[in-house]
């Protein structure tokens, strides 16, 4: 309940707001009543002081009606407590401990330090208590939408959140992610109306971003324990609005190698990296940085094409470490920068976190590309097996220049589905191309990619490989 608290003493005016913010559904006004009963018993107005330690909370008046006020506000001061967690029997040990120390004793007054040593064991005990009993899937209603996390996406971000700042219950929980969900939706339509401006591209706003496209995949039933997003950006202003970001640095990738030395937007089409806090305003899945670039128009002129071709699109992958220690040449960063953007400085930390992502991507060098619902974008290898035989096949045809067009612009290193599907297109436009043999190697390659396609969401022409695919329609 909201409760009047002006003219009540500092600290106690602090516990009260604090637990009306951590417990409103208890009732807190006793703690708020102990500074006037308090007061009345010792005949004197309670005066907020503060000494060399900062620890006195109160002064109080000479003899026995001081001592009397003592115990009585914290008599009043524990009930409060106990009240927050529906009786003394239920208060945490935690609590417990915090209350019942040596100078919390008789006749002495309540002091700022015992009512923030609680406050604090408070916090922890709430945040145990949420984490104990996170549930394994988590409903969250985001307008008139309801989407479905498992615990993986949410319980880092709880994990990772301090004390103090956690939501305390899982309905404060599944508030927070949602308003966070809305704020990203909100950012995408703006950013894609070309009102980009309306939001700084801060970590916290890149992160809220990033759980709208998550809120998105799960329309479909795609999730994203690990993997990336192949998102619709025909005018590339979602990855240009990334671009503004202060905290944003090129990075090595392995990601994409076919694209990034082609050229977008006048610049070399290198990787970035914006990397995100952890906590309950961070990423989902225990992830610590966001890893984008441009998927290019292949019917674009940079891209050496006709004019027609997939359109344009936001490669967006969430990745543990960042790697802002990278090997990439000066000259090939200043290439690779945007108009107006500018690479954040290094910091002693970054040493740690790219070591790790080296560990880390040495570790998936030996990992199954399929384990554990794994969402990347590399052309399936046995795809890539079956690519190259229908090449050596087109050969023995007598099909060279339809062998040579299926491989141009190297899809088994990143350029993927889209690019071979791009490829036969072009081989398919020229009647001469090919022999009837040869047609029916193309048939063969055209009906094994529809298998392995399957019933995935998104437009093959647009897949890489079994990313999640975010298309125009699935955005706000």
């Amino acid at each position: 309940m909201a409760l009047d608290i002006n003219g009540y003493s500092g600290v106690f005016k602090s516990f009260v707001d604090f637990a009306q913010r951590k417990f409103d559904e208890r009732e807190t006004k006793a703690i708020a009543d102990a500074t006037l009963e308090s007061a009345a018993l010792s005949g004197r107005k309670i005066v907020a002081v503060k000494d060399a330690e900062g620890d006195s909370l109160h002064k109080w008046s000479r003899g026995l009606n001081a001592t009397i006020a003592n115990d009585r506000t914290r008599t009043l001061f524990r009930n409060a407590v106990a009240d927050m967690f529906g009786g003394e029997a239920k208060i945490p040990e935690s609590v417990k401990k915090a209350m019942v120390l040596s100078d919390y004793g008789e006749g002495k007054p309540l002091t700022a330090r015992r009512i923030m040593a609680v406050k604090a064991a408070i916090d922890d005990a709430s945040k145990k208590n949420l984490i104990a009993n996170l549930p394994e899937t988590m409903s969250i209603k985001v307008g008139g939408e309801v989407f479905r996390f498992d615990k993986w996406h949410y319980e880092r971000m709880v994990e990772a959140t301090p004390s103090a700042e956690c939501p305390r219950t899982l309905a404060a929980l599944k508030k927070h992610i949602a308003a966070r969900i809305e704020h990203g939706q909100a950012i995408i339509r703006d950013v894609r109306a070309g009102r980009g401006d309306l939001h700084a591209a801060t970590p916290g706003n890149v992160a809220d971003l990033t759980l709208a496209l998550h809120a998105a995949g799960l329309r479909h039933g795609d999730k994203l324990p690990d993997g990336s997003f192949s998102v619709a950006d025909p005018d590339g202003r979602l990855s240009k609005w990334l671009d503004t970001s202060a905290d944003v640095y090129m990075r090595t990738s392995s990601h994409l190698r076919a694209y990034q030395n082609l050229r977008v937007d006048g610049h070399l089409n290198r990787m970035r990296g914006i990397d995100v806090p952890e906590g309950k305003n961070g990423l989902m899945a225990g992830m610590r940085t966001v890893h984008y670039g441009t998927i290019p128009d292949l019917g674009s002129i940079d891209a050496g094409g006709d004019g027609s071709g997939p359109s344009r699109r936001l490669f967006l992958k969430p990745e543990t470490w960042g790697v802002r220690r990278n090997p990439i040449l000066s000259s090939t960063v200043a290439d690779s920068l945007s108009e107006g953007m500018s690479e954040r400085k290094t910091r002693f930390s970054d040493w740690y976190e790219s070591t790790r992502h080296m560990l880390s991507f040495i570790e998936t060098r030996f990992a199954d590309p399929r384990r554990g619902g794994a969402r990347k974008e590399h052309l399936p290898s046995g795809l890539g097996i079956r690519l190259a035989a229908v090449a050596g096949l087109l050969k023995e045809d007598r099909c060279p220049e339809a062998a040579r067009l299926l491989v141009a612009g190297n899809p088994a290193k990143g350029g993927g589905i889209r690019m071979v599907l791009f490829n036969i297109g072009k081989i398919l436009a020229n009647p001469d191309n090919l022999t009837e043999r040869g047609l029916e190697d193309i048939n063969y390659l055209l009906s094994e990619i529809g298998k392995d396609i399957g019933e995935k969401n998104g437009r093959s022409e647009n897949r890489l490989g079994n990313e999640i695919m975010i298309e125009a329609e699935d955005l706000p």
